[in-house]
């Protein structure tokens, strides 16, 4: 007897934000090693255009960034993407501001363990489904 064959899900698609080279490669063979389909870009002007180009189930974005911030860039992607922006997770060095943009699902501080990343993008994929 032969079963059917059932396609496995589309894997998640992220955008992946960081302005330091070395830390964007870790970020992208991290995620993809976790079967994650990873796109980057190292500005917040390369993450709107990647937004703008595709679609994405979850941003990772670094908040210290140049020229744009990770706040400044989330901002220009709502005005750019509407209702389709996807959730955030940000990665900062810097300890949690008291208030986030409504889309940030998740602040990571780092340090942090891959593992932790890959948990925080797992809880914020599934809470858009």
């Amino acid at each position: 007897m032969t079963w059917p064959h059932v396609p496995s899900p589309a894997p998640c698609r992220l955008l992946v934000v960081d302005d330091e080279a070395q830390i964007l490669e870790l970020l992208d063979l991290t995620l993809r090693l976790q079967g994650f389909e990873v796109v980057t870009a190292r500005s917040g002007p390369e993450a709107l255009a990647a937004a703008q180009a595709g679609t994405f189930d979850v941003v990772v974005m670094d908040v210290l960034m140049a020229p744009w911030d990770g706040f400044e860039t989330v901002h220009r992607l709502q005005l750019a993407l509407g209702a389709a922006m996807p959730p955030v997770v940000f990665l900062s060095g810097l300890n949690r501001p008291e208030t986030l943009p409504g889309v940030v699902s998740e602040y990571l501080v780092k340090p942090f363990r891959p593992s932790q990343l890959v948990e925080s993008i797992g809880r914020v994929a599934r809470s858009r489904t």
